[in-house]
């Protein structure tokens, strides 16, 4: 069995791939300069834009840890959801999005560039060069 995954471009490509009904882990792939898609323990395809509707910021703090002590990168940071249609999101509004940052050496998870505040959740995530969040909502202390 080839281990080659798929290629695609745009979101509803990868709903070829993957069962729609069940969530999926997207991370940056540098090796291969794409985002890779996970659903289960599987990477399913590769992509160079996925939009995931009720989305989680996730990153593990083993992982995180490991990259701090070792200084070399690891996949220990995702953006879990379930895959949809990038035209699902032309219905809300340009206002409440916001890019979405992270840095293992500066905070323990994702957060709003514009204000450095740690976000855990988002109805929409765009996820290409940047990580753009359709009203993120803040970690709960």
């Amino acid at each position: 069995m080839s281990n080659i995954k798929p290629r695609v471009e745009k979101s509803h490509e990868i709903l070829d791939h993957i069962d729609p009904n069940k969530p999926v882990r997207v991370y940056r792939n540098l090796h291969k300069g794409c985002l890779s898609v996970r659903q289960g323990t599987i990477v399913r395809c590769h992509a160079d834009n996925v939009v995931l509707k009720n989305a989680r910021f996730i990153v593990s703090e083993n992982g995180r840890q490991k990259v701090i002590k070792e200084k070399k990168k690891n996949v220990h940071a995702f953006v879990e959801g379930y895959v949809v249609h990038a035209r699902d999101t032309d219905w809300v509004d340009d206002y409440h999005w916001y890019e979405m940052t992270y840095n293992p050496y500066k905070t323990k998870g994702f957060t709003k560039r514009t204000t450095g505040e740690v976000c855990t959740t988002a109805k929409y995530v765009d996820v290409e060069q940047t990580v753009l969040a359709w009203n993120p909502i803040p970690e709960e202390l």
